[in-house]
């Protein structure tokens, strides 16, 4: 929907290009709280982010479209989403409830999966779509889902997507995750044996993810190669790369600082 020019300004946006440095924030597990995505994109620092992540969670389930626009996207298009480029990693809770198979209309990507790779300046991004945190026999599904063959068949595209020269030639390399792939769920562990050794392989710097509720960075292992930041429910990440340094700050609802990671740029 076009805005009424006659009443107020046009919409304006910019497309990624060669930029010199990147910007964006990330938010997860609002869980329709929109007073607390209000608070948390105010400390993010919209004006100044090239784009926002939602890492999954935004919902508790999907029942209706209203329920999806009045949990957090009327909040987001109020703010943000009517100007600057929104990126989307489902999360288990997106994938419950019957309006859940039309998600994909709502979000698509290049790739047409809720999976994607991206570029923006001096940094590459893969977005990966976790699945459900339990197995596809558990009670709660009713045996109507198949995660475990969807998490396969992902793996091959980030096989292939690791490739990209636009990603090989990144400066950072980052992933983004709603599920860490630690903590002892079964979507979890399928995540580690089945993208991280990929992964590995592609050099990826850092993951960042959410789910867990509570702040945890995870420094690299021999069998995670990297960093992993789980994001709380209550706190916003802030992301800042230029040629020199990657700074991933953890704030909370007051601005102040909880923890950061500093990485450096791959020549």
């Amino acid at each position: 929907m076009a805005t009424d020019v006659y009443q107020k300004a046009p919409l304006f946006f910019q497309t990624f290009g060669k930029a010199t440095s990147t910007h964006f924030t990330v938010v997860n597990d609002i869980h329709e709280r929109n007073e607390i995505l209000d608070k948390l994109l105010d400390v993010g620092d919209l004006k100044t982010s090239d784009f926002v992540v939602f890492n999954g969670d935004m919902v508790n389930n999907l029942l209706t479209e209203a329920q999806m626009y009045d949990g957090f996207m009327d909040k987001a298009i109020k703010r943000f989403a009517s100007e600057k480029p929104m990126f989307y990693s489902r999360g288990n809770h997106e994938t419950r409830g019957p309006f859940a198979i039309a998600y994909p209309k709502y979000f698509p990507t290049p790739t047409g999966k809720l999976y994607d790779q991206f570029r923006h300046g001096n940094a590459g991004f893969i977005i990966l779509d976790c699945g459900e945190d339990k197995p596809d026999t558990d009670i709660e599904y009713s045996g109507i889902v198949d995660m475990d063959n969807y998490r396969s068949e992902q793996a091959a595209w980030l096989a292939q997507a690791i490739e990209d020269p636009s990603f090989k030639d990144a400066k950072y390399k980052i992933v983004i995750c709603h599920m860490p792939p630690f903590g002892g769920w079964h979507g979890e562990q399928e995540i580690l044996e089945k993208f991280v050794p990929i992964l590995n392989k592609a050099g990826i710097q850092i993951m960042l993810s959410g789910h867990l509720h509570r702040h945890i960075i995870k420094n690299a292992t021999n069998t995670i190669q990297f960093p992993v930041i789980v994001n709380s429910n209550n706190n916003v990440l802030r992301v800042d790369l230029d040629d020199e340094k990657g700074i991933f700050k953890i704030l909370d609802q007051q601005g102040k600082t909880v923890d950061q990671v500093i990485i450096n740029p791959l020549k």
